[in-house]
């Protein structure tokens, strides 16, 4: 493989800083719901292997503006 390519497929494996943001963020979250009381009230209710199928699905999202009331 020549270097041009090399160095192609590099950048193609580099994230934006926005969605590496978002993935650590969304780590972040799950790691602090794990850690919660609302946790054990997830599994009590769900199970353990529903509640974790549900944590997966939990993705941060970056609103632009203000929120309502500071503008």
């Amino acid at each position: 493989m020549g270097k041009a390519k090399r160095l192609k497929s590099l950048r193609k494996e580099k994230k934006s800083f926005e969605e590496a943001f978002l993935e650590k963020f969304t780590h972040n979250f799950i790691k602090e719901i794990k850690n919660s009381p609302m946790w054990d009230e997830m599994v009590a209710e769900y199970g353990e292997k529903r509640a974790i199928e549900l944590l997966k699905d939990c993705k941060a999202e970056i609103k632009s503006g203000l929120p309502p009331g500071m503008e």
